[in-house]
């Protein structure tokens, strides 16, 4: 019988070629090990739940960073659950940072997805994820229906000596949609009136190396989230 444990993850997020996505999209704030992409899996996590906080790095000079807490547990065989929250990166002109007084709004968000099928290293997973609320200035805690993301995620896992790869791939509406960068406020705003609810496709690979395994091991991880690539390093704590 598996044991279970409580994992706490430390995580250093690098991200490379990234954009100031919306604050939902945070790296490993999502359940999965994957940065902002969806994810299944063959067997249940061993672990009670998994919890943590990330930081993500937009840019050193000057420094720009998005932050995240997140929790999520394996209901069941098939079933999860996800929480997260996060206060996204400053999104005015690089040139204009250092005299911003923007503030990013702080997000809540909850997280489900299913399991419908599993054979050998292969399985299939449909769920919704960015069912947030947002904590707006003026007008207090409101969901924002546009991040609703719903997904479908396939899934293989292969078994490489003592390192162990997955690769996921898979296509989902809202986050993953092309959509504008969120704008600080006295900056030109999109016109999203017309737009409606878009989709993309996504695709990511996971490789465990067998370093630090008894806190699980150290993750390399590199995705393709619909918009841009994101280069990442799971390290526990």
């Amino acid at each position: 019988m598996i044991s279970r444990r409580i994992l706490k993850l430390l995580v250093l997020a690098l991200c490379f070629l990234a954009h100031l996505s919306a604050v939902t999209r945070v790296s490993f704030t999502h359940p999965g090990f994957m940065m902002k992409i969806p994810t299944t899996f063959i067997k249940r996590s061993p672990y009670l739940f998994t919890s943590g906080f990330t930081t993500e790095v937009h840019s050193f000079s000057p420094f720009n960073t998005a932050k995240g807490v997140f929790f999520s547990m394996d209901v069941s065989d098939r079933f999860t659950l996800g929480f997260s929250s996060g206060q996204g990166a400053d999104t005015t002109a690089v040139e204009k940072i250092l005299e911003s007084t923007y503030i990013p709004p702080v997000e809540f968000g909850f997280h489900t997805q299913y399991k419908v099928f599993v054979r050998q290293d292969m399985s299939v997973t449909i769920g919704l994820h960015d069912v947030i609320f947002e904590n707006d200035a003026s007008e207090g805690l409101r969901l924002d229906p546009k991040q609703l993301t719903f997904f479908v995620a396939v899934g293989s896992e292969k078994e490489f000596g003592q390192y162990h790869m997955s690769t996921y791939m898979g296509f989902g509406t809202g986050g993953f949609s092309v959509q504008p960068t969120a704008l600080a406020p006295g900056t030109a705003e999109a016109d999203t009136v017309s737009q409606g609810m878009g989709a993309g496709v996504f695709a990511g690979v996971l490789l465990k190396t067998p370093f630090m395994p008894k806190w699980g091991g150290i993750d390399f991880v590199g995705e393709f989230d619909g918009a841009g690539l994101n280069v990442g390093l799971r390290i526990p704590l």
